[in-house]
Order: structure tokens, then sequence, then C-alpha cells
């Protein structure tokens, strides 16, 4: 059985690579997915055979993004981690912390200045940079649409579930 875990933590390595993350971080997103439980950094830190250091840096960069808890044992100096295996909850709360920042800055403190720099663009140079501002911010709205559509079929998918 050991044998069948551990290939199943290297193809969940695969996957997380495809993410676009470092190798390091792939390990540590895999083997917290596919763990049941919590595990301590020191125990992957042996697994990945990473320094905890190491481990408890890429945690600290990783932690909002992928769904990861922190958690402390009345008595214990260690901490554990454990990342949230239901997939549609974790799927919205990337959403919700990756693109709903963007979303929010581009709404709140690009838009002014777009109106702005509409309000002075002159020269030809200008007014196709201000076409490029005003197409992101027309992108933005549309992934808007698409990440509220999101949202709401992940909703449906969790009430009919089972």
């Amino acid at each position: 059985m050991k044998d069948i875990e551990e290939k199943i933590i290297d193809i969940g390595h695969e996957i997380f690579k495809g993410y676009g993350v470092d190798d390091i971080t792939a390990q540590i997103l895999s083997i917290l997915n596919f763990e049941s439980n919590e595990i301590s950094m020191e125990e992957l830190a042996q697994r990945t055979g990473y320094s905890l250091a190491s481990i408890s840096l890429k945690i600290k960069n990783i932690e909002q993004f992928w769904s990861i808890k922190r958690i402390y044992k009345p008595g214990s100096r260690r901490t554990y981690l454990y990342m949230e295996k239901n997939l549609l909850d974790a799927f919205a709360i990337q959403i919700r912390n990756g693109f709903e920042t963007e979303l929010d800055i581009a709404k709140t403190r690009i838009t002014p200045l777009i109106e702005e720099y509409r309000k002075n663009a002159t020269t030809q140079e200008q007014k196709t940079k201000l076409h490029t501002y005003e197409n992101y911010l027309s992108e933005i709205n549309k992934f808007e649409e698409l990440i509220h559509y999101i949202y709401y079929q992940i909703n449906y998918l969790k009430k009919n579930q089972d």
C-alpha cells in the first residue's frame, strides 16, 4: 500500500507543477493534498528532504492561496498543517484570494486613473495607451462576470453532491 501512496503523491507533484509552482512547493502541496489528517512541519520536512526553514518559508508564501491551515495543539510546540480537501471549496478560495484581489485593485484604483488619463490624452501615443488601459478594464469586467458564474456553479455542484 505504501508504494501506491507514494505513486499518488508523485502524480500529485506533477499536477501541482502544472500550476507553475517550483519543485518544493509542488511536493508540499501534493503531500498536504493527499494527507488525510494534519501533518507537522517537521514531518513534512522529513518527507520532502528540505529543511524546516525552507518548509516554513514556502508555507508562509502559499498558505493563503492554497487554503492551508496552521493548527496548534495544546502541549505541543509543533505546528501542524492541513489543506482543504473539498476541491470545490479550495477552488473558490483560490479564486477569492487570487483573482478577486486583482479585480478589487483594478476597479478601485486603476479606474479613476484611466478616467483622468482619458481627459488628458492628446497625442496619438497617449490615445493608444488609453485604448490598452480601457481594454484591460473591459476584460476585468468580463472576468468579474465569469467569477460570479463560477461561484454560482460551485454552489450548485455543492448542493447537488451525493
